[in-house]
C-alpha cells in the first residue's frame, strides 16, 4: 500500500513540474513578445540608471530609436526629457564606446551559453 502511495506522489510531481514548464515557457514567449523581441534585438531596453537620494532614481530608457530620461520615486515613473538621438551618439563617441553598450559582453556570453554565435 505505501508504494503505491509513493508511486502516485512520484506522478503527481512529475506532472507538477511538466505544467509549470510549460506555464513558464508561454510566459517567456509572452514577455518577449510584449516587449517587441525579434531577431535578439529589444524594442524597449535600459541604458544607464544612476541612483539618487532616498528611494528615487535616474534612467536613461532607449524605446526603438528614441531615448528618454524617466525619473523614479517610490510612488511613481515620470518622463522627464527626451534626449535626441545625436546627443547619445556624441556621448558614446566622447568616451570612445560608439555603438558599444555596457551589457554587450554580458550578453554575448549569455548567447555562448545558449548555444548560439
Amino acid at each position: 500500500m505505501e508504494l503505491a502511495a509513493i508511486g502516485r506522489l512520484v506522478a503527481a510531481c512529475i506532472v507538477i513540474a511538466f505544467v509549470l514548464g510549460g506555464v513558464q515557457l508561454v510566459a517567456t514567449r509572452l514577455g518577449r513578445a510584449s516587449l517587441g523581441v525579434r531577431g535578439g534585438t529589444r524594442l524597449v531596453s535600459l541604458v544607464d540608471t544612476t541612483p539618487l537620494p532616498g528611494a528615487a532614481s535616474l534612467h536613461v530608457i532607449r524605446i526603438a530609436e528614441r531615448y528618454f530620461v524617466v525619473g523614479r520615486s517610490s510612488s511613481s515613473l515620470q518622463t522627464l526629457a527626451e534626449i535626441p538621438t545625436a546627443e547619445i551618439d556624441r556621448w558614446h563617441t566622447s568616451r570612445g564606446t560608439a555603438g558599444a553598450s555596457a551589457v554587450a559582453p554580458i550578453r554575448r556570453f549569455a548567447r555562448r551559453l545558449r548555444g548560439r554565435p
